[in-house]
C-alpha cells in the first residue's frame, strides 16, 4: 500500500483537515480527510467549492510522480541496472541494484554516471536512502 498525506487546511472557523492519499494496488485508491471538528455550513461550502477539487489535483499529482518513479525503476530494470525484491501481489516494488548497476555506481566519477540516469526523478531520493554511503 502507497500512503502520503496531500497536505494540512484551516479554515477561517478555526476547524483544521488533513487529507490522505491510499493507493492499494489492484484495487482501489481512497482520499480521505480527517477533521479536527464537525463541520460549519461555511466549511462545508469551502470543502466542496476550494478543497475537495484541489485535494484531487493533488492526488494526481502524486500518482502522476508515483509512475514516474515506477516507469523509471522499470527502464533500469530493462537496463540490468535494478532488480525487484521482495514483491508481491498488491505490495509496493522494493528495487536493488544488480551487480551491473554497482559496478556502474563504483565505476562512476563522483557516481554521476548512474545518478544522471535519475535525476529530477522521486526515485533518486528512494535510491539515496538505500545506499546510505551516496
Amino acid at each position: 500500500m502507497y500512503k502520503a498525506r496531500l497536505g494540512r487546511w484551516t479554515f477561517e472557523s478555526g476547524n483544521a483537515c488533513h487529507a490522505t492519499l491510499e493507493l492499494t494496488r489492484p484495487t482501489g485508491v481512497v482520499i480521505s480527510f480527517a477533521w479536527k471538528s464537525a463541520l460549519s455550513s461555511s466549511d462545508r461550502d469551502r470543502y466542496t467549492c476550494q478543497l475537495l477539487p484541489q485535494v484531487l489535483r493533488l492526488a494526481v499529482k502524486a500518482l502522476d510522480e508515483l509512475a514516474q518513479m515506477a516507469a523509471r525503476g522499470l527502464e533500469l530494470e530493462a537496463k540490468g541496472l535494478l532488480e525487484r525484491v521482495n514483491c508481491t501481489e498488491g505490495e509496493e516494488i522494493e528495487w536493488t541494484l544488480t551487480e551491473a548497476g554497482r559496478a556502474v555506481l563504483a565505476a562512476s566519477t563522483g557516481r554521476t554516471s548512474l545518478w544522471s540516469r535519475i535525476r529530477g526523478n522521486p526515485l533518486l531520493d528512494w535510491l539515496r536512502e538505500q545506499l546510505p554511503d551516496a
